[in-house]
Parts: structure tokens; C-alpha cells; sequence
């Protein structure tokens, strides 16, 4: 357990604003979507999922939520996903001099990891990994874990594990995260 000026810090505890933002578009939205819209079986990315930038788009709406922050009133600490996308929409959005002194990269705040079907769309997972598109049906989006990956379910337990650490009742946060 960890203290927290003197008090406790673990169990029951009163936040008093969290601030959740998922990174603006990533070049590899684009390409899932134009993949999909193709009918392509795989998703043409030459990059690794954690070095996948903001798309001219995804770069439009971080710089946009800028002004939104503005009138946010004060956030005391930013927790972001080491992923490229992620640190790049808080860079676009917040002040590079607040970001120096109150930013924390946190690999548990990650997109969920897609094991073997990584980079295939719903058409290649039916055709490469027939078995899987039917575990997925039988257990359900939330449950299903394809190998070398993670469910979801595994994802809330990650996130839990972060919030458990992190949540303090004497500071807001906000947090760039990937899911």
C-alpha cells in the first residue's frame, strides 16, 4: 500500500474529476477502415502497433481539443500510453511546458493487444483463423482472447490495476489512453 500525504492509499477513495480521452485518429484507423471498405483480408501497416501515428486528421482534432482544456479548469497530472498516437494527441493538445513536469507514460493505459489477429480485418480473421471467428462468437466480444493476445475483460483488469495505483482524491487526471 502507498501513502498519499499521510494517508492510505489503496481502497475506498473519492476522485474528485477524471478525464478520459481516447487519441484522435491514427494512421492505422485509416487503413483498417479503407481495408474494410476494400473487403481486404489484412490491414497494409508496415509499422508496429505502438509506433502508428496520428493521421493529418487524428493531429485536426487533438490540436482541437486544446481550446477545449482551456476551459477545463486545472488538471494535476496527464497518464498517457506509450503508444506513438497516444503521446502525440496530448502533445498536440496541452502545453509542452505542463507536459515536461505533470505527464506519466504508463504501458498499462495500452491498446488491447490482438495476438495472432493483428492486422487482419473481421473478412481475414474468417479466412486465416476460422476457429477463432467462431470462439469469438461462442464466448462473446468481452471474453474472447486470441492467442498470443488479450479479451477484454483482460484489459479491465489492467486498467483497474493503473486506477488502483493512481487514483489520488486530491487531484484531477486525465488520461490519453488507447481502448
Amino acid at each position: 500500500m502507498r501513502a498519499v500525504a499521510g494517508r492510505p492509499y489503496g481502497r475506498a477513495m473519492t476522485v474528485t474529476r477524471l478525464l478520459l480521452l481516447r487519441h484522435g485518429e491514427s494512421e492505422g484507423n485509416v487503413a483498417a477502415s479503407r481495408a474494410e471498405r476494400e473487403g481486404s483480408p489484412t490491414i497494409d501497416l508496415d509499422v508496429r502497433d505502438a509506433d502508428v501515428p496520428l493521421s493529418p486528421t487524428g493531429e485536426e482534432q487533438a490540436r482541437a481539443l486544446r481550446a477545449w482544456w482551456e476551459g477545463a479548469g486545472p488538471i494535476d497530472e496527464y497518464w498517457v500510453s506509450p503508444y506513438l498516437r497516444a503521446r502525440q494527441t496530448l502533445a498536440l493538445a496541452v502545453d509542452d511546458a505542463v507536459l515536461s513536469t505533470r505527464t506519466r507514460v504508463d504501458d498499462r493505459l495500452r491498446d488491447r493487444e490482438l495476438g495472432i489477429l493483428d492486422l487482419l480485418t473481421s473478412r481475414g480473421v474468417r479466412e486465416f483463423h476460422p476457429e477463432e471467428a467462431a470462439r469469438r462468437r461462442h464466448l462473446g466480444k468481452y471474453y474472447h482472447r486470441p492467442p498470443g493476445g488479450e479479451s477484454w475483460a483482460d484489459v479491465a483488469l489492467r486498467l483497474r490495476s493503473f486506477l488502483g495505483e493512481n487514483l489520488d482524491p486530491d487531484r484531477s487526471g486525465f488520461g490519453a489512453d488507447q481502448g
